[in-house]
């Protein structure tokens, strides 16, 4: 299938067709699931249909699917496996109190041919302190940037000097997406630039199509990337109206299973699958700005009391999950305590606080997925308890935008990666410092809400590089977050992907993320 963007200017278009001419790109192959002598596969087959922004540092949605494409584009220093941070663009660093010192791999370069060097990697710096990108794990650009300054050493090593290190502080260096300075240091709004290299990127994957209106992706390999093989030439993202058909017509290579047929397709010796437990999460954000009567614990309480929890891994995930736990960590997770104060469903309790208050919501959601399901259930659950609520549901686009905002009294956040490293995300959504930062919906906190115990614990922690005083400290956190509710978690869903072995066989998850079709090195040879 081929698919143009109507967003590709004529100068971008140029740009690729003259380097597919030059060799910079692989040559693209005629069809899907067949081996080539060099032990890739032709061309990757997912599901696509959803627009998750251009693949630029600056223009991809938030969420995983957007900022994955992204960075299977534009590659970062380092990057994770199942067991920790190894080497990317980078091939070794050492760190020195405060002084982390990169160095690159010989031939590291852009798409275009251009050398990747030090200095490409100080602009980046430079350039994201003057324009945040979506995915901003420096922090640059706020008061909360983790870099005090780096050192260009030479052609292939730069030193870059951290404010205070801790436990995070080697993953967040490692991860920013390294800029082509040939190309930006000219563009002043990196937010609406579609012109000359603006899909340039430093990374295995050149995008070679998409198309925002149909949510359609192409990728071609980048030959000689220094980093390793590609496992694909091609990865596409095609649109798929019912995602299991076209599985089952060959149309895509993997896809989501749901839970009642799990044990059906298991039964295929051929088809091989990907567990992801406990990782889609959903929480009710407050906003207590518009909402101040819910600062009483008490009314929060009830709340717990009065939504059947359960009903929603029963009716909606078809038993595969589990009731939330109020300390936010999936009970799944090696971090989980459990110590957590529990909440259980007590209809008669909820109704003896809330029906005498006169309490009137409106309940913001998507309107897509599980979402509304889970809105509705939430709204009856409330309105039997005696709270008035109005469900207002949005593309899932305008729902983070109005969740970003604090535009909403309450919101109903699905979102996965809640098998990631807690003592990440958990200071992110509950610190007072460092939550609500960056401009991503799965980290947004509480608005209008501040504890400072909880602050201290989630900044504490952060700072604690011993992994069994780091697990202690975060597990009190946990209990903190249980008993003084900033938010109301729902339910964790647990989902499985299925593949095709004979196709490829190579899907992984990394130690801190579940999602192997959003990890670029599920599309590397390993």
């Amino acid at each position: 299938m081929k698919f143009v963007s109507r967003l590709f200017s004529a100068a971008a278009a140029l740009l690729i067709l003259a380097s597919l001419a030059a060799g910079c790109f692989a040559a693209p192959a005629a069809s899907a699931g067949e081996s080539r002598p060099d032990g890739q596969v032709e061309v990757l087959r997912l599901e696509g249909g959803t627009d998750w922004g251009a693949p630029t540092p600056f223009q991809c949605q938030s969420r995983g699917p957007g900022t994955a494409k992204m960075e299977l584009v534009y590659a970062s220093l380092l990057e994770k496996d199942e067991t920790g941070d190894i080497g990317w663009l980078a091939e070794s660093w050492t760190v020195d109190g405060k002084d982390y010192t990169f160095t690159l791999r010989q031939g590291a370069a852009f798409q275009d041919g251009e050398p990747l060097t030090a200095d490409d990697v100080a602009f980046t710096i430079d350039y994201y302190n003057a324009h945040p990108p979506v995915s901003n794990p420096l922090a640059a650009g706020t008061d909360a940037c983790i870099l005090e300054g780096y050192t260009v050493v030479d052609e292939r090593t730069i030193t870059l000097t951290v404010k205070a290190p801790d436990g995070d502080t080697l993953t967040s260096l490692g991860s920013f997406e390294i800029l082509p300075r040939h190309v930006w240091e000219s563009v002043e709004d990196p937010y609406t630039y579609t012109g000359e290299g603006w899909l340039t990127g430093s990374g295995a994957w050149a995008c070679t199509a998409y198309d925002g209106p149909t949510g359609s992706y192409e990728f071609t390999a980048v030959n000689d990337f220094c980093a390793g093989t590609q496992a694909a030439a091609r990865i596409q993202f095609v649109p798929a109206s019912d995602a299991l058909l076209a599985f089952e017509n060959g149309e895509i290579d993997i896809t989501g299973v749901p839970a009642d047929l799990l044990d059906r397709y298991r039964a295929d010796e051929s088809l091989g699958f990907v567990e992801k437990a406990d990782d889609t999460g959903y929480k009710l954000l407050i906003n207590f700005d518009e909402c101040p009567e819910f600062l009483d614990i008490a009314l929060r309480q009830a709340v717990y009391a009065a939504l059947d929890r359960q009903a929603v891994v029963d009716k909606v995930f078809r038993g595969a999950g589990s009731v939330g736990s109020a300390g936010y960590v999936p009970r799944s997770s090696l971090y989980y305590s459990p110590d957590c104060v529990e909440y259980p469903y007590d209809p008669e309790a909820a109704r003896a606080v809330l029906a005498d208050k006169n309490l009137s919501v409106t309940l913001l959601a998507a309107d897509s997925g599980s979402d509304v399901a889970i809105a509705e259930l939430i709204q009856l659950d409330l309105e039997a308890a005696g709270v008035a609520v109005t469900v207002e549901s949005y593309d899932s686009a305008t729902r983070d935008s109005m969740v970003n905002g604090g535009d909403y009294q309450f919101a109903l956040v699905g979102n996965g990666g809640w098998g990631n490293n807690p003592p990440t995300y958990l200071r992110t959504i509950f610190s007072d410092v460092s939550k609500n930062q960056g401009g991503n919906p799965h980290s947004m906190g509480p608005i209008g809400y501040e504890n400072a115990e909880i602050t201290a614990l989630a900044e504490g922690q952060r700072t604690e590089t011993d992994f069994e005083a780091r697990k202690a400290m975060f597990q009190q956190l946990q209990v903190l977050i249980s008993r003084e509710i900033p938010l109301i978690v729902i339910a964790n869903q647990s989902s499985y992907s299925m593949y095709r072995k004979d196709c490829y066989d190579g899907w992984m998850k990394t130690y801190a993320y579940q999602q192997a079709e959003q990890n670029r090195l599920s599309y590397m040879l390993r």
